[in-house]
């Protein structure tokens, strides 16, 4: 399968892919409990994900979008600026109550990634396939480019993931848990997994 990065045109269509993807996933389970609220929330959130981080998208090359990966390469700021500072005044209108809940987890995420890979990395910061698409290689095709990165730069590859289904996939592709614990302390657990280049 081919993998291309994503044009900015059909981000709404990545990010519905990875709302769909990750709708029963624990950090969002814990983070929105109500199922309609889930299903209205988290495309807009993946799309404000894409708008705000630097990384590079990547995405199946032919049809509509079925699976997409961010993975930011070393040395490349995590956010862009402006876009930040629009989420963090849209944010808190449109989450409410769970606004610090997400911020919170937000902040355990990128401390426990900190601890696991202080040097520079590639670091997957999220993969999702459409449901009705998973299991037929879609997944290991979108890992390419950033282990593909990692090999070209000698870095690590860094993934953390908060759903222990997704382990042994992870482990198929070279990576190992290195670091386990709660985001937040009351929050899901989480697996942060590094790959070394081969």
């Amino acid at each position: 399968m081919e993998i291309v990065r994503l044009q900015r045109p059909r981000l709404h269509e990545a990010s519905d892919v990875l709302a769909r993807a990750f709708f029963d996933d624990p950090a969002w389970v814990w983070m929105f409990p109500s199922r309609s609220r889930r299903a209205r929330t988290l495309p807009w959130l993946f799309r404000l994900g894409f708008d705000m981080t630097a990384a590079d998208v990547w995405v199946n090359a032919d049809g509509p979008v079925i699976g997409a990966a961010r993975w930011l390469p070393p040395g490349r700021p995590a956010m862009r600026v402006g876009p930040t500072m629009r989420a963090l005044a849209l944010t808190p209108l449109r989450l409410g109550a769970t606004t610090g809940r997400f911020l919170a987890y937000g902040r355990a995420v990128e401390s426990m990634r900190a601890r696991v890979a202080p040097g520079p990395h590639w670091y997957l910061a999220g993969i999702g396939v459409d449901p009705v698409a998973q299991r037929q290689g879609i997944g290991g095709a979108l890992m390419q480019p950033g282990l593909d990165g990692s090999a070209r730069d000698g870095v690590p590859a860094v993934l953390l993931t908060n759903s222990e289904l997704n382990l042994s996939f992870y482990e198929r592709h070279g990576f190992r848990t290195v670091l386990q614990g709660e985001t937040p302390l009351d929050g899901p657990h989480c697996w942060a997994m590094v790959r070394h280049p081969q």
